[in-house]
């Protein structure tokens, strides 16, 4: 049997939506995570109009639909031996609307951004949240509105200003954050960006919206940058000949990981009045030196301040030779792909199962013996049409970007995968 790929298109509100799958030519999305940041996901879908239901005001189906007040809801399934399994490969909301129409040949180019980027263009809230607080809840606390006289920080999509809600769904353990310090910060997502994502470092991905409140998911990773067991899974992708739960390497690009190169760090705290400093005397002569600075970061004290400056200098003050980038499709997979193969080729295509996700590549370069290399998933790139959909994979090497764990087979191989 052959493992096929379909997908459909939403656009909606709590109001109303509508499945525009068929309208649409082609669209793009492009997902990117990185320590110490907040994800984001951002991209377009080309919709064919020559019947002008798209253009606004020509009394077309469309016609009426305020554009930039509608969520993005790229969803689909998987299928193999006739049975379907779901994923979201995106949710977002509207952010540009084009239409190209010369009066023969319409289209429009729709163009839409997560919600935590939408959201985090609100000016920030106050900051000075205390001491002692989980990282999850100063970040809902955040996004979240926190009275009814208080402009929403969210898209509402036909909702009101209280009642939306943002949820966190925990990748690893969570973790402690505080700031007495008010006004830090330039908007929402500054705020978070500088207090709480370079804390271990840890970082944020934007996920998944429901239309009922509506309700914005977002997952949390913390310093170990390694997902919990019930979250993990190894994606398993080979050259040439695949079986198993293998999936096929369309083309794999190599090369130096130079630009994450750190062997100077300080930190702050919001206040200014504790500062934690660590370098890599090693690295520093070998390479010069790499600074990297946070000022206003929330740690739990010097020893959360002290463990975070460490984690950058130990992990990250080699230069490593790793894969970079991988693609492939879902023709690929179609044609070459085994049917255990399905449930990883589902969960690449999902938002929430794909980022920071370990991976194992076996390949052999031209004139040298075969490789296996661990890396991780730092951003995915998808691009489809109706006959098929490449997706393009950023990797970073697991050995600096994952931690050591106890008794896993890809993951807890001594002098392969880092202490946390």
């Amino acid at each position: 049997m052959a493992i096929t790929t379909a997908f459909t298109i939403t656009i909606g509100n709590l109001g109303a939506s509508y499945d525009i799958t068929s309208q649409v030519m082609s669209f793009n999305v492009d997902t990117q995570v990185s320590l110490a940041e907040i994800g984001t996901s951002k991209g377009s879908m080309l919709i064919k109009n020559f019947t002008g239901s798209f253009t606004p005001g020509g009394g077309g189906t469309y016609g009426s639909v305020d554009w930039f007040n509608q969520a993005v809801l790229i969803n689909g399934t998987t299928t193999v031996g006739g049975v379907p399994t779901s994923f979201k490969l995106f949710h977002g909301i509207v952010d540009q609307f084009a239409l190209d129409d010369n009066g023969i040949n319409s289209y429009v180019t729709i163009s839409f951004i997560d919600a935590l980027t939408a959201g985090g263009r609100s000016a920030t809230v106050n900051s000075n949240f205390g001491s002692g607080v989980l990282a999850s809840t100063a970040i809902e606390n955040f996004y979240e509105n926190t009275g009814v006289s208080s402009p929403a920080q969210m898209p509402t999509l036909g909702g009101t200003n209280t009642g939306y809600a943002v949820t966190t769904k925990l990748l690893t353990d969570n973790y402690i954050v505080q700031c007495t310090t008010s006004n830090v910060g330039n908007s929402l997502n500054s705020s978070i960006s500088l207090i709480i994502a370079p804390v271990g470092p840890s970082m944020l991905i934007p996920t998944t919206i429901t239309l009922t409140s509506p309700v914005f998911g977002y997952e949390l990773v913390d310093y170990t940058m390694t997902r919990n067991a019930a979250n993990r899974t190894t994606f398993l992708f080979k050259d040439k000949t695949v079986s198993g739960t293998q999936l096929p390497i369309g083309n794999l690009v190599t090369g130096y990981d130079e630009d994450q190169l750190t062997n100077y760090v300080t930190i702050t705290d919001p206040t200014g009045s504790s500062t934690v400093t660590s370098f890599n005397a090693t690295s520093t002569t070998k390479y010069g030196q790499r600074f990297r600075s946070y000022t206003q970061a929330g740690s739990n004290g010097v020893a959360d301040q002290t463990s975070t400056v460490n984690s950058w200098i130990n992990r990250f003050g080699e230069i490593a030779f790793a894969p970079e980038e991988l693609s492939f499709s879902s023709k690929m997979v179609q044609s070459a792909a085994a049917d255990a193969a399905e449930p990883f080729w589902n969960k690449i295509l999902d938002i929430e199962s794909a980022m920071w996700q370990p991976v194992q590549l076996t390949y052999t370069p031209t004139g040298c013996a075969q490789q296996t290399k661990m890396s991780v998933i730092a951003s995915r790139r998808i691009s489809a049409t109706p006959s098929d959909c490449q997706v393009t994979l950023g990797l970073l090497p697991a050995y600096q970007y994952q931690s050591f764990i106890l008794n896993d087979t890809y993951l807890g191989i001594l002098d392969s995968s880092r202490v946390a």
